[in-house]
């Protein structure tokens, strides 16, 4: 099972970065200077459909992390869980809040937040990566 959970969790991350990478340069940039008259509905959509895309690879690469401590606290497993958390302890403190605003407010600085904030969760998910490899 071991190998198959590794391989999830590689799987799962590198996706992760992927639209981490996507959201960092192409989408949030995208909301800083709206050329449409509805922002907070738009934001609304994207926030429910991304929500739906991203939400079944992020608990796989949370499972599979768990289970691979649980199963060999390594040093490296331990190191990427650690990581993990911080992305998800970013995530849900500090950039799901500014989506929560921008679904009823557009406010350029709070973009520019979340895109600085989504730098750091991209330099967090490669980190993880890195590190989930080199075992």
């Amino acid at each position: 099972y071991m190998d198959i959970v590794l391989e999830l969790n590689k799987v799962s991350n590198s996706l992760m970065i992927g639209i981490s990478v996507l959201v960092q340069f192409i989408i949030y940039p995208s909301f800083k200077n709206p050329d449409f008259k509805n922002f907070t509905s738009f934001h609304l959509s994207y926030s429910n459909k991304m929500f739906c895309i991203v939400a079944p690879i992020m608990l796989t690469e949370l499972f599979s992390s768990l289970f691979l401590v649980y199963k060999n606290p390594s040093k490296t497993y331990l190191i990427s869980l650690f990581f993990l958390l911080l992305i998800w302890l970013l995530t849900f403190l500090f950039i799901v809040p500014i989506h929560n605003f921008l679904n009823t407010n557009h406010c350029k600085k709070r973009v520019e937040r979340m895109i600085r904030l989504n730098g750091l969760r991209t330099f967090f998910w490669l980190s993880k990566y890195l590190i989930i490899v080199s075992y």
